[in-house]
């Protein structure tokens, strides 16, 4: 049986009280100011306004969601009407995310107009999450450490480059929200390990509801967390509060959330796998049994022996898992298991759904920078595993298994590289407190500093030097690039006098949809989310098909006009022949029934004939 562990590891110096009051607070205070500064500074001076700081199509199109809510969407109304009209396209996004875009609008617009409001919070919110995040990294990974040295992972910071880039401004989307979750969960999951700490559990249940709510990708982590703690309670024996406190607040909290993101009835039968639904709540109900069962037998059988341990929660975790599997079949494989195979043409191109070996493949030193520190952090928690004393400390290999799914997440698709991130700068953070006690023993002061920042400066390096390498392998960018977006005919497509004048529906490259959403008042077929099925074919349909079929699509759905990018052909057509539109716009000879309105070079914005249009 594993005895309960030591409160203090082996990096720890005994004998100092920890500090109290005001001064215990200023790492913290210094982090969310340092995160804060660095990270805004990256979008101040950006040209453009709000355009120019966006960074991504989901960015804008969170914009798009946060301003239909502000101007009187229902909160559990999250269809995109201008997304394939007229039915619109039900987003799987979570309202939760648009609280402090929707909070910083409507606190300044009175003051900076609606234009200036959205600008401040697209450039403010990010970095505020990133200063939170600082925040609850160090505090988390003070847990790992003596509190005397609380301001040893304020150095690892730097080398969080990934997780950090999605708190840039303008990053809008909700993987920042999701991953100061994520930071605070595992803070919560490291302090439950330890002996009388069983109250942390809760904040972890907490925590990790919120993040299902907000988005599905800290899934596999929830499902690592409740294995630790299974097996922590497996081998080391003793009451069953901090699995039974977990399940309870993972299972209440997602249940409470899901009546408030849904309406009530859809609450009660949607079953969807993409976001939280009553198939993640029963996830959740697993571990609450899971923890019931092992209360039941530590009453029953107080002398069990850690097999007849393993055969109570295992037992229940199969047979719950299966349960699941067979009320839920659908959602037992990918989420993007249902989308018709004839429009995942987008999905090999978007860049965070890829696998590991395939950017490998095209971009290597993007790889190797992903997933380098999450393999260096495995080496370090294993040789810290090995060199304590306090072998039987289920935070090691708590760290180790939470670094795995990080890795393995990665390897499925590359969304995970910013989570895997987070969870190896932790792990390292005792490498790094094991240096600085060396440091404190040396008598030269510039071998102390020089412990003292390698594992920070190391860590730094190995992710940032791949990244180098491979932007100066990559070549000269592609000239037309800079003209070829929205911003560029955003005046053509907003004149009153011409395309403005009136609301029309526009067939354009998937990913330039959720700008064209955000600058306009237009509507689009097509934008790159899975959801969106009918206007995807029917944006394939009138790209890649013959001439009959672009034609009688265009008719069919009312559209008005065309905008057309060349280096987005091979996404619109993978490949297909006959692709009759893209090679007559490519080749600067359109088709009698478009009108040119605005001609780039690669890229082209027509209105579709008024004989056309009026059939």
């Amino acid at each position: 049986m594993m005895a309960d562990a030591p409160e203090r590891s082996s990096t720890s110096v005994s004998g100092a009280p920890p500090e109290r009051g005001v001064s215990r607070l200023f790492p913290y205070s210094l982090m969310a100011a340092t995160c804060f500064a660095v990270l805004l500074s990256f979008g101040l001076g950006r040209e453009g306004g709000v355009a120019g700081l966006l960074l991504d199509t989901d960015d804008f199109m969170r914009m798009v969601q946060v301003l239909d809510w502000i101007d009187g969407q229902g909160w559990n109304d999250t269809v995109q009407r201008r997304l394939n009209p007229p039915a619109g396209v039900v987003m799987h996004w979570s309202r939760l995310a648009d609280v402090p875009l929707a909070a910083v609008i409507a606190l300044v617009e009175p003051w900076f107009g609606r234009p200036g409001a959205v600008h401040l919070a697209a450039l403010l919110v990010p970095p505020i999450l990133g200063g939170l995040f600082g925040v609850l990294f160090v505090w988390g990974a003070a847990s790992l450490i003596e509190d005397r040295r609380v301001a040893l992972p304020i150095g690892m910071i730097a080398a969080l480059i990934l997780p950090l880039q999605q708190m840039l401004p303008g990053r809008v989307d909700h993987h920042g929200l999701q991953l100061v979750l994520t930071a605070c969960a595992v803070g919560f999951l490291i302090r439950s390990l330890a002996p009388g700490r069983q109250r942390a559990a809760v904040g972890l249940g907490i925590a990790g509801g919120v993040s299902l709510a907000v988005g599905l990708e800290t899934l596999p982590f929830l499902g690592t967390a409740a294995f630790v703690l299974c097996l922590a309670w497996v081998l080391r024996g003793g009451p069953a509060t901090t699995l039974i406190r977990f399940g309870a607040a993972l299972a209440a909290t997602s249940l409470a959330l899901l009546f408030l993101t849904l309406p009530g009835r859809t609450a009660l039968t949607a079953a969807s796998c993409d976001r939280l639904s009553l198939v993640h709540v029963a996830l959740a109900g697993i571990v609450l049994a899971a923890g019931g069962a092992a209360l039941a037998l530590g009453r029953l059988r107080p002398a069990a022996g850690w097999r007849l341990r393993l055969a109570a929660v295992g037992g229940v975790g199969i047979v719950g898992l299966a349960m699941v599997a067979a009320a839920f079949p659908q959602c037992a494989g990918s989420p993007y298991a249902e989308l018709p195979g004839e429009i995942r043409f987008w999905l090999v191109r978007v860049k965070e759904a890829q696998s590991l070996p395939d950017v490998f493949e095209r971009e290597p030193g993007r790889a190797v920078s992903m997933i380098i520190l999450p393999l260096a952090a495995l080496v370090a928690v294993g040789w810290h595993w090995a060199r304590t004393s306090e072998r039987t400390d289920p935070r090691w290999p708590a760290l180790a298994l939470l670094v795995l799914s990080g890795v393995a997440l990665t390897a499925w698709q590359v969304r995970g590289a910013p989570y895997a991130g987070l969870v190896a700068g932790m792990a390292l953070v005792p490498l790094t407190a094991a240096a600085d006690a060396r440091a404190e023993r040396s008598e030269r002061m510039l071998r102390r500093i020089g412990l003292r920042l390698c594992i920070p400066v190391l860590c730094l390096l190995a992710v940032v030097l791949p990244l180098q390498v491979q932007g100066n392998s990559a070549g000269e960018a592609d000239p037309t690039d800079t003209e070829c977006n929205v911003p560029s005919v955003v005046e053509a497509l907003t004149d009153p006098a011409g395309l403005g004048g009136v609301a029309r529906i526009l067939a354009a490259p998937i990913d330039s949809g959720p700008s064209i959403l955000f600058l306009t008042r237009h509507s689009v077929l097509a934008a790159p989310y899975h959801r969106n099925i009918g206007g995807l074919s029917d944006n394939r349909r009138i790209f890649a098909g013959t001439e009959e079929q672009a034609l009688a699509t265009v008719k069919a759905r009312g559209v008005g006009a065309i905008l057309f990018c060349r280096k987005y052909t091979f996404v619109s057509a993978y490949g297909d022949r006959p692709a009759f539109l893209n090679d007559r716009l490519a080749s600067g000879d359109p088709p009698w029934w478009l009108v040119p309105v605005v001609r780039k070079d690669g890229m082209g914005l027509y209105e579709v004939h008024p004989a056309v249009a009026a059939r």
